[in-house]
């Protein structure tokens, strides 16, 4: 018995009477061939049982996997929690789905550290979303020499997505500022892994988060401009959640309850705050204004619940960006690209309470 012959690109080509390179575009860059043909392609060769070349195989041949690595500075389930991530992961989909690439999450915070470096192995590049800069996996990351776009991240030698974090913190100060608050203090994730104490603003701050830095020396200029020194203002360093942020507005209002304003570095510790000042019978705008940072409203938001007031950033347009320098051929090169954010008053703050009201 002669056993039929195991359909290849190269015979399938020859039966439709197109190029190699055709029936291959078919299946890992469907954009560079017509629909039309894509269709007739990938319809005769399930006719003759050919399923698409072998992963494995093009992996040797090519030297390529077809997936990035997206590290974060957070456990896996956060990536499918927070709004500003899910929304920056969904800017990376969209364009991945484009070009016929996969997606390894990464996440910093594991349980199973040993197994990061063998993830790190497996990718054709890197998104490095905010991340801490001497975790040993952003190391090994950046060690491999792969193509890298940073996100939210200060590495010249790079490409990279930035926002306007300074220039937003400090028009979120000038704001509070202006309508009177001089006993306000801030809640932060934390400046690097495993902090979460309690200092004043003018502490010098170590460079391992970007964001916390730039959001940190935003406030800085606000203070100064205004005359007030950043010593009196306290930080608290908390994990980004709404239970973080909560616990962070209680030990800040424990040692001031004077407090008028908490300033958040993110909307979910804005809405752990939100949730602490009810509790609490604290009103807001009334007797605390409160603010955030991402502008992203969590999907639970009751209709009549406060607007908060925040920074509005494109988390998707980020994400999306990144990918597409990834995805394209000038990873290697160093630039930097802003993805600009907006202040976006709401109805959680007012006129600074006064104990003399």
């Amino acid at each position: 018995m002669v056993r039929a012959k195991r359909a290849t690109l190269k015979s399938i080509a020859a039966d439709l009477g197109v190029t190699h390179t055709s029936v291959s575009n078919a299946y890992n860059n469907p954009a560079k061939v017509s629909k039309e043909l894509r269709e007739r392609i990938i319809a005769y060769a399930r006719s003759v049982n050919y399923d698409g070349p072998d992963p494995a195989a093009r992996s040797l041949r090519t030297g390529r996997c077809g997936a990035i690595g997206v590290l974060f500075n957070d456990q896996l389930s956060y990536a499918f929690t927070d709004a500003h991530d899910i929304a920056f992961l969904r800017g990376i989909s969209s364009v991945c789905e484009e070009e016929g690439a996969n997606i390894v999450l990464i996440p910093l915070k594991n349980k199973r550290p040993e197994s990061q470096e063998t993830l790190t192995a497996i990718v054709d590049g890197f998104i490095l979303n905010a991340p801490y800069k001497s975790h040993p996996t952003i190391r090994t990351a950046l060690s491999r020499g792969l193509p890298t776009v940073v996100v939210d991240f200060d590495a010249p030698e790079l490409a990279s997505v930035l926002t306007n974090d300074r220039e937003m913190m400090r028009d979120v100060l000038a704001h509070l500022l202006a309508l009177g608050h001089r006993e306000l203090a801030i809640v932060t994730f934390p400046r690097s892994e495993d902090n979460g104490e309690i200092f004043a603003l003018d502490r010098e701050v170590p460079d391992e988060s970007y964001v916390v830095n730039q959001r940190i020396q935003g406030c800085r200029d606000a203070l100064a401009e205004a005359g007030i020194d950043p010593a009196a203002v306290l930080v608290c360093e908390t994990v980004n959640s709404e239970d973080g942020g909560a616990r962070g507005a209680e030990r800040l209002l424990a040692r001031r309850p004077d407090l008028t304003a908490l300033v958040c570095f993110s909307d979910r510790l804005a809405h752990g705050v939100l949730q602490h000042c009810r509790a609490s019978g604290i009103d807001v705008p009334g007797r605390m204004s409160v603010t955030g940072f991402d502008g992203l409203e969590p999907p639970d938001r009751h209709p009549d619940a406060l607007r908060l007031t925040t920074v509005r950033q494109n988390a998707y347009a980020k994400g999306r960006m990144a990918a597409e320098i990834l995805l394209g051929e000038g990873s290697r090169a160093p630039r930097t690209v802003h993805i600009d954010a907006a202040f976006i008053p709401g109805d959680s703050t007012a006129p600074a309470w006064s104990a003399a009201q």
